[in-house]
């Protein structure tokens, strides 16, 4: 068996076109800022992915740059401010921070309307009551997405096991999928890290999420024949010379998944896009079908 992969450029693509057309008969111009402390480090090609998705949807996407020393006060102060101004619709705050910054106490700072990444306290709290807002965090959002965008990989009514307790991914998706209505009806089981004998776990699943951060940790032994496979990951690796990406799934799960998101090319393409319809829906309340 060789897995069929779920592409993200299909999903993705349908994205933009509903927010290009949303924004397109928009009279204003939405508005992203992105705060970064210091250097941008490994989040720069993300940002420069960002600022080029959000240009081609007619969204304006800028950012905000502090120096690596600045003090939780002036960071405070410059965040409050972001968030006070109408003309921002969309606020985030690049993690991690340098040390001796308290990244929660700065989240917390972002509006709930503003929250496109949806780390804030509301914004998760919002996703665990099962309220579909446009600001569940994005990656999460990306996954349910992916899962929702043909039948054969629907959530409901299957087992779903997560690999990965995280705010941004993990915890957040098994609300999401374990709630009600569209992108939901699962019964699903969250692993992580310190789960023991997590292969036991994982062969239950009839789709598997990986979002541990650890490379090529699910293995083939560890995957039902059939089951459907979810790569969160994304690391850097050197290959004849030049540089890729590969996930938290090793390349032979392939031969013994279903299906299976690539890694290039898989979630994180999603991501973006899910993105750039949190800013547009910020600054156009109703222009977009409610989502998570």
């Amino acid at each position: 068996m060789t897995a069929e992969l779920i592409r993200g450029a299909p999903i993705a693509g349908a994205l933009r076109r509903e927010v290009s057309a949303a924004v397109e008969a928009a009279d204003i111009t939405p508005r992203l800022v992105n705060v970064v402390v210091g250097d941008a480090g490994a989040s720069a090609a993300y940002l420069n992915a960002m600022d080029k998705a959000a240009t081609k949807r007619g969204i304006e996407s800028r950012r905000v740059e502090l120096p690596g020393d600045v003090n939780q006060a002036a960071l405070a102060d410059a965040v409050v401010e972001l968030g006070n101004d109408p003309e921002v619709h969309g606020l985030m705050i690049q993690l991690p921070l340098p040390k001796g910054l308290d990244a929660g106490a700065v989240t917390a700072l972002v509006p709930a309307a503003k929250d496109v990444d949806g780390l804030t306290r509301d914004s998760l709290g919002a996703v665990l009551a099962g309220e579909r807002r446009h600001t569940a965090p994005a990656t999460a959002a990306a996954v349910v997405e992916m899962l929702c965008s043909d039948d054969r990989f629907s959530p409901a009514g299957r087992h779903v096991v997560i690999v990965g307790r995280s705010l941004v991914v993990g915890r957040p998706l098994a609300a999401m999928l374990g709630g009600y209505g569209q992108g939901g009806d699962a019964t699903v089981t969250l692993c992580h890290s310190r789960t023991p004998d997590l292969a036991s776990h994982t062969r239950r699943g009839e789709i598997i999420v990986m979002a541990v951060g650890v490379k090529h940790l699910l293995t083939p032994e560890m995957v039902t024949p059939g089951a459907i496979v979810v790569d969160v990951g994304t690391h850097a690796i050197e290959v004849d010379g030049r540089w890729t990406l590969t996930g938290d799934v090793h390349p032979d799960v392939a031969e013994v998944a279903g299906y299976l998101t690539p890694v290039p090319g898989g979630v994180g393409t999603v991501t973006t896009s899910i993105l750039m319809r949190h800013v547009a829906a910020a600054a156009l309340p109703g222009a977009l079908p409610a989502a998570w």
